[in-house]
């Protein structure tokens, strides 16, 4: 049983309300060439924020509840590398193991070259260390401006909820609650194909909620040990604009197998998050 403050539910409640009623009115809107329905679905962003700065003020704990300072630095830069880290090992992995054929790019002979997404050093053939370099440098710089979409829902979920729900509730009751919500969110979203539109079913109830419950982990680990939310914006912006080469790949008739496997991506990582934050919690109580 969960366990929160009754305005805390209210909380849930209403952003829920408000998120629902906004994407299903843009999911209503058929003009395929209207940029309505993506402005409403970016708005929907801001309201776990929008909505946690109104409770705060209102209950008059103060915005100061949010931990706005940058925090430890380590874990600022392991929110905008591990993402990039582990779409490119994903692509590797998929590759090598012939369940998806890799369009970003190709290796041969030390030399990468058929590059097909857009990098700050250019897309020329190029030598593999460089070629890391700048795909490093172009995944931080893209997530820049998805990492300020990124910070209305973070505000919202690390900011505000994990910490109100580490207060009354252990580690993995909270870490997995707000993993649910979060899936769940999107919903209306997902259950019309956005993500998963070959297996909008698949994906609204298992793939996108299972898989956002272990990167909620992963967020977690780094927001509860850095004590800050930044991280989590960060991370959040590199997860949205980047991590989608891994379902940008080609896996032919094997997409169902692809999505299980990048949910299975993050079952690892998450499991390893968990890991570490139960150790350090357990070392420090």
């Amino acid at each position: 049983m969960i366990k929160l403050e009754k305005n805390v539910w209210y909380y849930i409640g209403l952003v829920f309300l408000f998120t629902y009623t906004i994407q299903i009115i843009a999911i209503s809107i058929t003009d395929e060439n209207s940029f309505i329905p993506q402005i409403l679905v970016a708005l929907t962003m801001f309201i776990p924020g929008i909505a946690a700065i109104i409770y705060l003020i209102k209950t008059k704990q103060g915005l100061k509840y949010i931990d706005w300072h940058m925090g430890k630095i380590k874990y600022l830069l392991l929110s905008l590398i591990l993402p990039i880290l582990i779409t490119l090992i994903g692509i590797l992995v998929f590759e090598h193991t012939g369940l998806a054929s890799n369009n970003v790019f190709l290796i041969n002979n030390g030399q990468v070259h058929s590059i097909e997404t857009p990098l700050i050093f250019g897309s020329d053939q190029q030598g593999i260390l460089f070629f890391i370099l700048n795909f490093f440098v172009t995944g931080i710089l893209f997530s820049l401006p998805t990492s300020f979409l990124a910070i209305g829902e973070e505000i919202g979920w690390r900011g505000f909820l994990q910490k109100k729900l580490l207060e009354k509730n252990n580690l993995f009751k909270s870490l997995t609650f707000l993993g649910v919500l979060w899936g769940f969110w999107h919903f209306p979203l997902i259950i019309n194909g956005f993500n998963y539109p070959e297996y909008p079913m698949l994906g609204a109830f298992l793939f996108f909620p299972l898989t956002v419950i272990f990167v909620s982990y992963f967020i977690g680990w780094l927001t509860i040990n850095s004590k800050s939310v930044w991280p989590a914006v960060f991370s959040h912006g590199v997860i949205n604009s980047f991590m989608i080469l891994l379902f940008e790949m080609d896996f032919g008739k094997n997409k169902l197998e692809g999505n299980f496997s990048i949910l299975g991506l993050w079952v690892l990582i998450g499991m390893i998050s968990f890991y570490l934050i139960s150790k350090k919690t357990i070392k420090n109580s």
